[in-house]
């Protein structure tokens, strides 16, 4: 039976060439595919409607018409659409347990406490405040030992949401930019962001699951040579639904990034002080940059990259810069690396402090 498997090698090895092709095309596309950042908040929520349109119709109609294709070319009938929902309910269970019991993990991997100094306990009460403002039921605080300086939110119907912050971040910045990141942490769990990404994360799974499927159905059909189930064919369908698959990760990646945007406009709108943010996305940046075990932190916790404030950095050159909006303008001015921006989960920086200055200009 292995040596059976193993003598399909070659398909494993198309698999991998056409996922490469696709790494390779996004790489060159990459400079036009995050082009610049939003120039306003509706501009920013036209993106993230369109994103999210085209990612459930062109997903939904991917498995439709892969569903009719095995139907009518292959006579499967009731059986493909059979298999189709099977796999799209297994997916979805997958998805809705870890929704549900990610915050007893994250709290786990996190070491995370309730706030417990007079310092910890003045910022609950902030969180609750902005909570309060913002329309959203208070979520509770939690800290974090590390020593890494980031922030994030999460929760589920089990547990409640909650606002993580680490140590790092408490002492890397003064309190008034701690609540702007507060802000945009409530912004998160106010946009439903977390139900946003799993939800539209079900059709890429969706549809590579499938594609895994068909590979196999392919292997196991391997006898039969009549028209109607040659293997080679459902072969070719299974890997162009894995390339398909990964094409829109791309895509939830993309959305995943207006959200952060979405997010750094909250804060900015219940503070009211856009530039509060841009100083505390400096400090971390500056703070990960000088320190490389801070930056070795960060990337040993890299699975949870997505619910963290920043990720992607710059390189910051042409000197060392004391005053913080000094260094501010020092990297707004910065030009980061499409290729890096196109595969991360959190828009750069540089783009990130051009944005908020966007919403300054609408509050002034």
């Amino acid at each position: 039976m292995l040596a059976w498997i193993l003598s399909y090698w070659w398909l494993l090895l198309i698999e991998s060439l056409v996922l490469a092709g696709i790494v390779g095309v996004i790489a060159l596309s990459a400079p036009r595919l995050v082009s610049s950042h939003p120039k306003s908040l509706t501009q920013l929520k036209v993106s993230m409607a369109t994103t999210a349109l085209a990612i459930f119709l062109g997903g939904v109609g991917l498995i439709i018409g892969v569903s009719k294709l095995l139907a009518t070319y292959f006579g499967y009938g009731a059986m493909s659409t059979g298999m189709v929902a099977g796999i799209a309910f297994f997916v979805a269970l997958l998805m809705i347990a870890q929704w549900l019991f990610s915050p007893y993990i994250i709290n786990a991997v996190y070491r995370t406490r309730p706030p417990e100094t007079h310092y910890e306990i003045s910022l609950q009460n902030e969180l609750e405040r902005i909570a309060r403002s913002s329309g959203v039921k208070p979520p509770k605080l939690r800290i974090s030992p590390l020593t890494v300086p980031n922030a994030f939110a999460y929760g589920s119907p089990l547990t409640g949401n909650y606002v993580a912050v680490t140590q790092g971040l408490l002492q890397s910045m003064p309190k008034e930019e701690v609540i702007a990141v507060l802000g945009h942490e409530v912004g998160h769990l106010k946009h439903r962001d977390v139900a946003w990404i799993l939800s539209l994360s079900l059709i890429p799974l969706a549809i590579y699951f499938i594609g895994r499927a068909l590979i196999w159905a392919g292997f196991m059909s391997g006898g039969r040579r009549d028209e109607r189930s040659n293997p080679l064919i459902l072969l070719a369908i299974g890997v162009a639904l894995v390339a398909a698959g990964a094409l829109f990760r791309f895509l939830i990646a993309h959305f995943n990034r207006l959200r952060e945007y979405y997010a750094d406009a909250h804060s900015a709108l219940i503070t009211g002080q856009p530039r509060l943010l841009q100083r505390a996305l400096t400090r971390i940046y500056v703070t990960i940059k000088s320190r490389p075990d801070i930056a070795a932190e960060l990337s040993s916790h890299n699975q949870f990259a997505q619910l963290f404030i920043v990720a992607p950095l710059v390189e910051l050159s042409g000197g060392f810069y004391v005053d913080i909006d000094e260094i501010v303008e020092r990297i707004k001015a910065q030009n980061p690396d499409p290729l890096e921006e196109v595969f991360s989960t959190h828009p750069p920086i540089p783009k990130r402090l051009r944005f908020l200055d966007a919403i300054n200009a609408r509050l002034l």
